[in-house]
Parts: C-alpha cells; structure tokens; sequence
C-alpha cells in the first residue's frame, strides 16, 4: 500500500509540472505573438474593417480574400488594430494569415531586423526545449503504462499467434510421419541403418508437398514476429535509453539526443531487421526450419541475443550460444519443439527462435550404443558419432519426462553454424511479459561469424 501511494504521488507531481509546463508554454507563445507586431495580415475570406474592436462598431470598409492589411497590435483576443486607408481601424484576427513584415533599410541600420530575427530564434529554441520536456514527462509516465501493456500485449499476441504455431506443429510432424515409431531403439543396428536410408529418400516428395506450409511459416514468424518484437526493443531505446551517453537518467542528454536515437534504432537498426527478415524467409523456405523454444536465466538470454557493439554487453560471449551442463542427448544446444518443455528448464526467461536443424539424426534409428548413452549426463558418445556420420542436430525422445528435445551438435563449446539459430523473441515468465533486449537484438545475418561459417560450409 505504500509503494502504491508513492506511486500515486508520483504522478500527481508529473501531471501538476506538466499542467505547469504547458501554461507556460501558451503564455510564452502569446507573448511571443504580441511582440511580433507590427506584422503583415492576409485576408483569408471577404472581412469588414470596423471603427471599433467589436461587431457592434460601424463599417468602414472590407478587405477581399487574400489582401493584405499592415497590423499594428493585439487589443482584445479575437481583434487586432490596423492601419487601413491612412486610419487606424480594427478587424477580427481570426479571418487573418499573419506574416513578417518585409525589413526595411532603417530597421537594417538600426539592428531593428537582427534583434527581431534572434528573439524569435531565442523564443523557437525555448518553445521547442519546453515541448521537448513535456514529451519526456509524458513519456516517462507512459512507460509505467507499458509494463501493464507489455503483459495484455503478451496475451493477445499468444491467442493471435496460435494457429501459426499450431502450422509449425504441422509442418514438424508431416515432415517426419513415421515420429512417434522413434521413441524407442527396437531395432538391430543394420536394420536401423537400412531404415536410415529408406527414410532420408521418402522424405523428398514431403520436402515438395509442404513448400507452401514452410513459406507461411516463414513469412509470419521472420517478417511479422520478429520485426514486431524488434521494434518493441527500438522504439524502448528511443524513449528509454539503456545507456547513458544516449540520455538514460540524464534529462538533458534525452532531450538532445532524442534526433540521434530516432535515426540509430527504428530507421537504421529497423531497416537491417527488415532486411534480414526478408532474407531468413528465403533461407526458411528452402531450408526447412521450425520455430523452437530454449528455457533459460533472464541474464543468459540477454547476453545470447544481444549484440555484442550495443548496449553495456561487451562482453567476449555476447551473441554466442554457449553448451551448458547436462547434455544428456549429446553434447550441444538444446531446443524443444513445445513451449512447456522449455519452460521447465527455464529459470526465468525463454527465447523463442526460428531453427534450422540441418541433417538430424532420429536417436531411435541410432546404433543401439549410441541411442543407450542417452539419458545419462554428457553422453558425448551422441555428439561423436553423429558429427562423423554427417548429423548437425540430434532428435530425442525423453521417455521419463514425455517430450521431445532437439540437441544441436556442438563439439568444441561455441555456437555451431551461427546462421542456424535466429532468435525471435524473449519472453520475460516471471511476470509474463515481453523481455527489453538493450539496444535490440544481434543481427545475425550481418556477422563475421556467419560469414566463416558460411564459407566453411561450402568449403570455401
């Protein structure tokens, strides 16, 4: 109760500052446009010119729509003084399109014009610098809003996406109809390699008939989901900067470098995730990837899928998958094809990541000794022989727990063929929501290691 009255408090001081900030904004502006008189007025329609201030005074004259009339001063809100056939009358300045007047040679030797010209500057810069700090004011009481926004933004988001996920279920299990007869090892080593070779020939015409489901994939999670997410993460840099040289908990600093923000993240950093999205969907379409999920620590998944040149992660391992303990399908990455499996080996925060698996090796149809030393730790056993016999990723049913686990081989603790694993999104469990990634997240088309291992695949 008392956090919340402080919270309370809070904002009632910001709302007072900002009612503050913008009356004296509008007495700024005010002043500002008295002392700009004399100026020049455009008729914006047919209008009278009065003797007095008021409808209630006789006619004089009328002005036609786009003449133009020299007007001396503001007398009441809605009625300016001007100076029309030698007099001074009066018209309503709300038919009016005021101007400057053109400078004459007395004001340029006076200076008159120079002072002019710096006060409105003086005055624009003040206007701009209040606007400026009424935005950051009003920004700042947003963000608390979008904590609460980020949960029911999380919710719908998972009710939305749900027949997409259900597709990408589709797309695993009509890749491979014959998984559910993988769950155990029955048969004897030649006939599981005869079995091997049967099935890597049937899948073929499957690779052609889900071409259409691998495209719908793709374009939804790379293009639509990922650049979602991406620009949740832009746009929080933009209003609130992770790093202080950028204005975090500097105001100044959020003012001036509120332009430079704008044109890093959403413009620059956006365009490059629209790109790489559009190249991922390519890669997916023809190489088949499945979006997957990998249940870890909130500090591991921001140090996984930042960039390693934003943020305050300078780190050496920023952007790298890193083996943890266990391994007991083999030593490497390990992902799972259903949200629930992931999140029980998560411990606060779970990425979901679009995957290519490459070759995979059903531990069902492993040698028997092979398909044994899984289930007990650091079965590298799996690892060896996969990678020797050409499989990147191992597929493996956890016949105590009930659910399937994919084991990405990677022999020498790094992230194995980088361009393997994009990251879509973070999911924050502890309170449900969509987790920041400082500065957005790696672009892992555009690295020196995708590069390397590229070329290294290709035997470049």
């Amino acid at each position: 109760m008392a956090s919340c009255g402080r919270e309370v408090r809070t904002l009632g001081w910001i709302g007072r500052l900002v009612c503050l900030l913008i009356l004296l904004w509008g007495i700024g502006v005010t002043v500002w446009g008295q002392e700009n008189f004399p100026c020049v007025g455009t008729a914006t329609t047919v209008l009278n010119v009065r003797s007095g201030p008021s409808t209630r005074y006789a006619r004089v004259g009328q002005l036609k729509r786009g003449e133009q009339i020299k007007v001396l001063a503001r007398v009441v809100p809605d009625w300016v003084r001007v100076e029309y056939d030698s007099k001074v009358c009066y018209v309503n300045s709300n038919y009016l399109r005021f101007s400057s007047l053109p400078a004459t040679p007395a004001d340029d030797a006076d200076g008159g014009s120079w002072t002019l010209t710096l006060f409105n500057w003086v005055c624009a810069s003040i206007s701009l610098v209040v606007f400026l700090g009424i935005l950051y004011l009003l920004l700042r009481l947003l963000l608390r809003v979008g904590i609460v926004l980020s949960r029911f933004l999380a919710i719908a988001f998972k009710w939305f996406s749900l027949p997409f996920f259900l597709l990408n279920a589709l797309q695993r299990y009509l890749a491979k109809p014959w998984l559910q007869l993988m769950k155990r090892n029955r048969l004897s080593d030649a006939d599981n390699a005869t079995l091997r070779q049967f099935l890597s020939v049937l899948k073929i015409p499957l690779y052609i008939a889900l071409f259409p489901v691998r495209l719908a994939n793709a374009v939804f999670f790379n293009i639509l989901v990922h650049n979602l997410f991406e620009f949740f993460n832009y746009v929080m840099e933009v209003y609130d900067p992770y790093e202080y040289r950028e204005g975090s908990c500097n105001r100044w600093k959020w003012i001036y470098m509120f332009p430079w923000r704008l044109l890093k993240y959403p413009l620059w950093h956006g365009t490059l995730t629209l790109i790489e999205s559009l190249v991922w969907t390519v890669v997916d379409t023809v190489l088949p990837a499945l979006t997957l999920f990998h249940g870890t620590t909130s500090e591991a998944a921001e140090a996984i899928v930042s960039s390693p040149d934003r943020g305050d992660s300078y780190q050496h391992n920023t952007g790298i998958w890193m083996v943890g303990g266990g391994n007991y399908a083999g030593n490497g990455i390990y992902f799972a094809p259903a949200r629930s499996t992931a999140v029980h080996y998560s411990r606060g925060s779970l990425i979901v990541c679009r995957v290519t698996l490459g070759r995979t090796l059903d531990l069902g149809l492993a040698p028997r000794h092979v398909f044994n030393a899984c289930g007990h730790p650091d079965a590298f056993v799996a690892t060896d022989w996969g990678l020797r016999n050409g499989y990147v990723t191992g597929e493996w049913w956890r016949a105590d727990a009930g659910w399937w686990e994919y084991c990405m081989y990677d022999w020498q603790n790094r992230y194995n063929l980088s361009w393997r694993i994009r990251p879509l999104y973070v999911m924050d469990l502890e309170y449900g929501g969509i987790q920041r990634i400082p500065g957005g997240m790696c672009h892992w088309l555009f690295r020196k290691m995708v590069i390397k291992d590229i070329c290294s695949s290709l035997g470049v």
